[in-house]
């Protein structure tokens, strides 16, 4: 029996139906201890306990004790659908975060197949801002996970870019060489990321950047802006098709 993939099942299944350690105790008859024990992997349930664990979760002890066969990628995607359908407005963004999060271990383990350097996450649960820098680079792909940003490149799909591309990717890396650009940039986009209908004034860019007005004006002439008037003055916001940059850069914080 792989009483390790049991223990996660138990913690997976359990925090998945949204009951406590105690409530799942209660419900099957044992100590809270019991069930504590089983999901740190200390001990396994009693093997009579298994049809009425595989009941309350409704999966059969076949998939409980993981030795089902793996479902197809198809089913899984499907799954994955009828799940976000559900979902309320505005959830699911963050939830395809941390799916993506896992994903991302998931490609660093090789399938689990593999070591993980770090103690393993509850993606569903963990608070995002403490997951920290987490890069993978293997000929079949490349992935990174920092923080509030996921990436994901695959190996056989490169392509080289072309003289123009390079010429226009030349042209992006010398405009963000500049101090001040990329001071009113993040401050630009710290003011608004949370509301898409927000513009704010020269002036309120140039205090969160810490900089003077001039500075910010010629700053933001080397930004894709979205500009409108209000009551005589010019309101900015970054473009929405620019606005994966300043979290995408903030992947090279931690490469010299």
């Amino acid at each position: 029996m792989n009483t390790i993939k049991l223990h996660e099942q138990i913690s997976f299944l359990r925090k998945q139906k949204g009951l406590t350690q105690e409530q799942l105790a209660n419900a099957l008859g044992v100590t809270n201890q019991s069930v504590s024990k089983w999901e740190s992997g200390q001990c396994c349930p009693d093997i009579q306990l298994l049809p009425a664990i595989a009941e309350l979760f409704e999966v059969s002890v076949d998939e409980l004790l993981g030795c089902s066969s793996a479902k197809g990628l198809g089913d899984i995607c499907l799954n994955i659908k009828d799940y976000f359908s559900a979902l309320p407005e505005k959830e699911s963004f963050e939830n395809t975060y941390r799916l993506a999060a896992l994903l991302h271990e998931i490609a660093v383990t090789d399938g689990y197949k593999k070591f993980i350097p770090w103690q393993q996450k509850d993606y569903s649960t963990d608070i995002i801002s403490s997951w920290g820098l987490s890069v993978c680079s293997e000929p079949e792909g490349s992935t990174g996970r920092m923080a509030d940003s996921v990436f994901f490149s695959l190996g056989k799909a490169f392509q080289t870019p072309n003289n123009s591309q390079l010429y226009e990717l030349s042209i992006t890396m010398e405009r963000f060489s500049n101090l001040n650009v990329l001071k009113t940039m993040y401050a630009l986009y710290e003011l608004t990321i949370e509301d898409f209908d927000l513009y704010v004034t020269l002036e309120n860019i140039a205090s969160n950047a810490n900089l003077s007005a001039e500075e910010t004006r010629h700053a933001l002439d080397k930004l894709p802006l979205t500009v409108k008037e209000e009551n005589g003055e010019l309101m900015y916001r970054l473009e929405g098709s620019f606005c994966h940059m300043p979290a995408l850069l903030t992947f090279l914080f931690k490469f010299k």
